[in-house]
């Protein structure tokens, strides 16, 4: 890809930098291309590796084991661009999962040691994606949330049977009286989870 498409792209993942931040970021990483069915993050591993994918599509799996028994399973796919591994470059906690290039990509790499220097150099730049990442994970959380419990409601033979497997599935408390749902929730009618 040319530099000025890079840029472009990179610009689309994280909007909140302004040109010549993107163009430091470019700078910083490596750019790298990969083949399709390369594994581009292993489940368990605990690299700290960051990609920022220009292209491409990708799939995700997942491995656990119960009762004596492995189970291996395809999750989702996603294309590109994104961000890759926004996790571990953070809190270098082990991989949730295995993530395969479904086409060829090219994508920004980016390491400990890359991320560190742009720490160092260009703090603002550092920010603008450790909030990119909050984002995402906050979007990741919210999307699976709601999902949960609308499944969870829906599937239930009342909002009151939803309400008491919600609480037994994530351990939460249960139902409260109508009298302080009015208070707490005067102008609020709830989520809708009505399909």
């Amino acid at each position: 890809m040319e530099k000025t498409d890079i840029i472009e792209t990179v610009l689309n993942v994280i909007p909140d930098l302004d040109q010549s931040e993107a163009e430091t970021l470019v700078d910083v990483a490596d750019q790298r291309k990969a083949q399709a069915g390369a594994i581009l993050l292993s489940q368990g591993d605990r690299g700290s590796e960051l990609f920022l994918l220009l292209n491409g599509e990708f799939s995700v799996f997942y491995k656990a084991r119960a009762n004596l028994q492995s189970v291996a399973m395809h999750q989702t796919h996603f294309p590109g661009p994104g961000l890759l591994g926004e996790v571990n470059l953070i809190l270098e906690a082990e991989r949730t999962a295995t993530v395969v290039s479904r086409t060829e990509c090219d994508y920004l790499f980016f390491d400990k040691s890359s991320y560190d220097s742009i720490v160092l150099e260009h703090p603002r730049v550092a920010i603008k994606i450790v909030t990119k990442i909050a984002s995402i994970l906050q979007n990741r959380f919210e999307n699976q949330r709601r999902t949960m419990y609308h499944n969870l409601i829906k599937d239930s033979s009342s909002p009151i049977v939803g309400v008491k497997r919600i609480s037994h599935w994530l351990g939460y408390g249960g139902q409260i009286s109508d009298t302080l749902s009015d208070r707490l929730f005067k102008d609020y009618d709830g989520e809708n989870f009505n399909s």
